[in-house]
């Protein structure tokens, strides 16, 4: 999980859940750039296991990531099979074998992030679109997904419906106008639910999918170039680092595409109808490619709405090149070579990513009176309160890092409810992702606030802590990234090869420390 997934979402559903948690500017009522109706959404499964009695916090966690893997094999599976039932067999079961072994596809399924929830929405509809155009059940089932997909999960997925609206507008002439209707009352519809739930947790009118276009496309009270750029290739270098072959397929499939269909017109079959249609199953993954390599400001979690998409388009690849080639199985040994890679880079997030989790799971039990952990520069790496024992909260310490930290939800206890607290308007939050004193503590008063902190050492440019520090248990391993080469930390190298170059790994740990000053106080 990286840190926006962690504050914008897992943070905020804590406090829904539990009436405590961290809050991010975004969430702040002046701004209100993120959507309570989706966390809505979420919260159902642990609301459910509350009411029958069931489960820790780190199960209810577990719980959450376990529905929306769930929720995301089924969009795959409805996807595939419209490949199957309405373009080929033989592309569907190579879109399967590319979704099975992309490592993107591992991380961003069970992610609780909106970009995530418009992918499975995209699926829906991009599956709903594979049909041919003319019939009400097609648009009204691929308008509708599309449409929870913007208005629920992320507005800017609206570019992977271009295509088919364009499909629309080209085969449709006569129907434009119901199709047109159509979309509006979803959208309509949609919308009006989740600004519904929006203004009253906000305390005011709302539609936080428009006042996030507002903020990051068209620049009103801030910039999304605040919080990093990059060169426009990123996607390409992203696309290969979690896709591997699959994603250079993906890449040359219009190329490909372009040379069959001149291929067509020079043997005289000027109306291929089904070879014209499959353009616009190819275009969702470029035209999203190309809006988003545009901007400025890029994130990996971005392109994961047209995961589903790039391996479709990789399929599609693989079935244009078919004639080529003379083994009918040399399609599937590319993409049993792509899913070994991928799995090696599954691996790696699992063995390289995971220690923050490990180590907070060694904070001693539940205390009576209430406890602080602090962490300094390695904030990104908290897991979310649900991670903490009972009567644990997460407290900041100054260190060299000059941007805006999330504060704290104003408890419902103190505030007097859940929407109270969300309504509330404080001066401690601005957009311009500036530094706020408040959101935390000193560095030379950690002894006197913090009862734990949760620190990481690299032994070559860190020292360990040392006087009324120490450590609960044995520090967790982390890898070291800085000082690791790009190979062997971006997909998992067997032991007996991590000490010898190109594969050396260097290693740091993330050590629990009990403040000695505050441990020998007995618990009331």
């Amino acid at each position: 999980m990286d840190c926006d997934e962690v504050f914008n979402y897992w943070e905020p559903l804590h406090f829904l859940q539990f009436g405590w948690g961290k809050q991010t500017w975004e969430y702040a009522p002046q701004y209100a750039l993120r959507s309570y109706g989706y966390l809505e959404l979420h919260r159902v499964l642990l609301l459910l296991m509350s009411f029958v009695g069931l489960g820790t916090r780190i199960q209810a966690f577990y719980a959450v990531r376990l529905a929306l893997g769930i929720g995301c094999a089924f969009c795959e599976a409805v996807f595939v099979r419209a490949v199957a039932r309405h373009v080929d067999r033989r592309v569907s079961n190579y879109t399967l074998l590319g979704l099975a072994g992309m490592a993107g596809m591992f991380h961003s399924g069970a992610a609780l992030l909106p970009s995530s929830f418009a992918m499975c929405w995209a699926m829906l509809g991009s599956a709903a679109a594979m049909s041919r155009p003319g019939t009400r059940r097609r648009v009204g089932c691929a308008v509708c997904a599309f449409a929870v997909a913007v208005v629920w999960g992320w507005p800017y997925s609206a570019v992977v419906a271009l295509p088919f609206v364009v499909e629309e507008i080209v085969e449709r002439r006569e129907f434009l106008l119901n199709s047109m209707a159509m979309g509006v009352g979803a959208v309509v519809m949609t919308a009006g639910l989740a600004a519904a739930i929006d203004s009253w947790y906000y305390g005011s009118w709302v539609l936080a999918g428009w006042n996030q276009i507002a903020y990051n496309v068209l620049g009103r009270g801030g910039d999304s170039t605040l919080y990093g750029t990059e060169p426009w290739y990123f996607y390409v270098k992203n696309g290969l680092l979690n896709a591997n072959i699959v994603a250079i397929l993906a890449i040359v499939c219009l190329p490909l595409w372009t040379v069959s269909w001149l291929a067509l017109r020079l043997a005289g079959r000027r109306g291929d109808a089904d070879h014209w249609r499959l353009l616009f199953r190819v275009l969702p993954f470029y035209v999203t490619l190309g809006v988003f390599s545009l901007q400025p400001h890029k994130e990996e979690r971005f392109l994961s709405i047209v995961y589903p998409h790039m391996c479709f388009n990789a399929a599609v690849s693989l079935s244009l090149l078919r004639p080529l080639y003379s083994s009918p199985r040399l399609g599937y040994l590319v993409l049993c070579v792509a899913g070994i890679v991928g799995a090696l880079r599954m691996a790696a997030l699992v063995q390289y990513y995971a220690a923050p989790t490990h180590a907070f799971r060694q904070l001693p039990a539940a205390h009576m009176s209430e406890r602080v952990v602090c962490m300094g520069s390695d904030w990104y790496r908290f897991p979310s309160s649900f991670w903490l024992p009972h009567n644990y909260r997460l407290q900041f310490v100054e260190s060299a890092f000059d941007g805006h930290l999330p504060g704290d939800f104003t408890p419902s206890w103190i505030s007097g409810s859940t929407r109270a607290s969300t309504a509330m308007r404080r001066d401690d939050f601005n957009s311009m992702n500036r530094w706020e004193p408040a959101h935390a503590i000193l560095s030379n008063m950690t002894t006197e606030v913090c009862d734990y902190i949760v620190d990481v050492e690299y032994p070559e440019r860190t020292l360990p802590m040392e006087g009324a520090w120490k450590t609960v248990a044995q520090c967790v391993p982390i890898l070291d990234t800085e000082h690791t080469p790009l190979l062997a930390r971006v997909v998992y190298i067997p032991p007996i090869l991590a000490n010898f170059w190109p594969w050396k790994q260097q290693w740091g740990q993330i050590c629990v420390y009990e403040n000695l000053m505050t441990s020998s106080t007995p618990s009331p």
